[in-house]
């Protein structure tokens, strides 16, 4: 599936989902939800009648306050829900951590729990740009994205309904900034050595700005999909 249409700098994703998604009074899954913030908004922002986040147990939330808020371990390839349960699934920038023999799976099992004419939006990162050259030195995400994004053109059990990418903007302060927020994250595939750290410090200081911030505009690859009616 080759996104087509040109680029816009997004801040807020939800938005961009919203335009897209009916999201008003509806059931929604939000596949990898890590920490839930996304889920609560799906409710408390976008209206939506209730939005159950699935993680790994070890990911979830330890507890939620909002009402039609709920979390529950799981994993993509195998869904906690029922068949047809479903108006909407998000998964934002977590097929690629779905193991690939799974990635076909995981799409056949989002097909089952959806209503016919229920809707996919897939969200990945594209592995180019001068914030994934400096992720490279540590976190190489290039070939299992790119498996997703194979997993996504072979699906035969959605539909394809439009894909694109749009700008994310990403910035930090300087290198602390960036090692603190990017270079301890949980979903980090391999551990830090000090080469890696090393090496991850010159690129970033290559491409930052004099005064050590950085900032760049991350690609990012949409895939909305539908279950045949």
């Amino acid at each position: 599936m080759t996104p087509t249409n040109p680029p816009e700098i997004v801040a807020d994703e939800l938005t961009l989902i919203a335009r897209l998604i009916p999201l008003d009074g509806a059931r929604a899954l939000d596949v990898g939800c890590g920490g839930g913030t996304l889920t609560h908004a799906l409710v408390e922002k976008a209206a939506a009648a209730e939005a159950t986040g699935i993680d790994l147990a070890d990911a979830l939330p330890s507890s939620t306050d909002t009402p039609g808020v709920h979390f529950r371990a799981g994993s993509a390839e195998a869904l906690p829900a029922q068949d047809a349960s479903v108006d909407v699934v998000l998964m934002m920038k977590s097929l690629h951590h779905v193991p690939v023999p799974a990635m076909d799976k995981a799409l056949e099992e989002i097909a089952r729990v959806l209503v016919p004419g229920g809707m996919l939006y897939v969200s990945e990162p594209v592995a180019r740009g001068p914030f994934d050259e400096i992720m490279r030195n540590f976190h190489d995400e290039a070939q299992v994205r790119a498996e997703a994004q194979a997993a996504l053109a072979r699906c035969r059990v959605l539909e394809p309904v439009q894909a694109f990418t749009f700008l994310s903007p990403v910035a930090f302060v300087d290198f602390a900034n960036f090692e603190r927020r990017m270079m301890h994250m949980p979903t980090l595939w391999r551990p830090l050595t000090p080469d890696m750290v090393t090496a991850t410090r010159t690129t970033y200081d290559r491409l930052s700005a004099p005064d050590g911030s950085f900032r760049a505009d991350r690609e990012n690859a949409v895939a909305v999909l539908r279950k045949p009616a």
